[in-house]
């Protein structure tokens, strides 16, 4: 799987699987936005056996991985985002998926995230016969709270003051979709 996309202000990315390749600017845009420390409820940034154990993941195919890498641009700055469907940690629940998704502050708002959601949940379903998958975001952030409704996402409960950061507490917005209702909706 590998698609050229023209995003909302011209820019070009291409859509394929993460690969070794990826693995550093995959997580150079992890550890960017956990520098920005309002998107994630994560205070340190990932060391190499983390990074390594990832990839042990995405390569044996127990996870699928979408990058958006930028053309003729050199690793690791040529990740624009990536958007991650991880299985569920219950046995039982092997049909759910978890969704995260990061995108590079100089690439969101143009619709890369929309794009890297739709595929990663089309090869979830392809390569993983997943049938559901469920999400979690910051109650402040709109943006994504926003993206993910206008997908298909439903509001299925919030997490008060799950998270402790900056001195402040936040909340967590739980959401889930079917693939299947998603597929309907989103006819290509």
């Amino acid at each position: 799987m590998k698609s050229k996309i023209t995003l909302k202000d011209g820019r070009i990315v291409i859509l394929k699987h993460a690969s070794r390749e990826d693995v550093d600017g995959v997580w150079k845009n992890f550890d960017d936005v956990v520098d920005e420390a309002i998107y994630l409820p994560i205070f340190e940034k990932v060391n190499d056996y983390e990074k390594e154990s990832w990839y042990d993941d995405i390569k044996y195919g127990r996870e699928v991985c979408i990058v958006a890498q930028i053309p003729k641009v050199k690793p690791p700055s040529n990740i624009a985002g990536q958007c991650e469907i991880t299985n569920s940690e219950w046995e039982a629940a092997s049909h759910v998926g978890v969704l995260g998704i990061i995108v590079r502050e100089d690439y969101r708002g143009i619709g890369l995230g929309e794009v890297l959601i739709d595929c990663a949940i089309r090869e979830s379903k392809k390569i993983k016969n997943k049938k559901k998958i469920i999400l979690s975001c910051f109650s402040t952030n709109e943006i994504a709270l926003r993206l993910y409704q206008n997908l298909g996402f439903q509001r299925i409960g919030i997490r008060k003051k799950q998270f402790f950061m900056n001195d402040r507490y936040y909340d967590e917005v739980l959401m889930e979709i079917s693939i299947d209702d998603y597929l309907e909706k989103h006819k290509n």
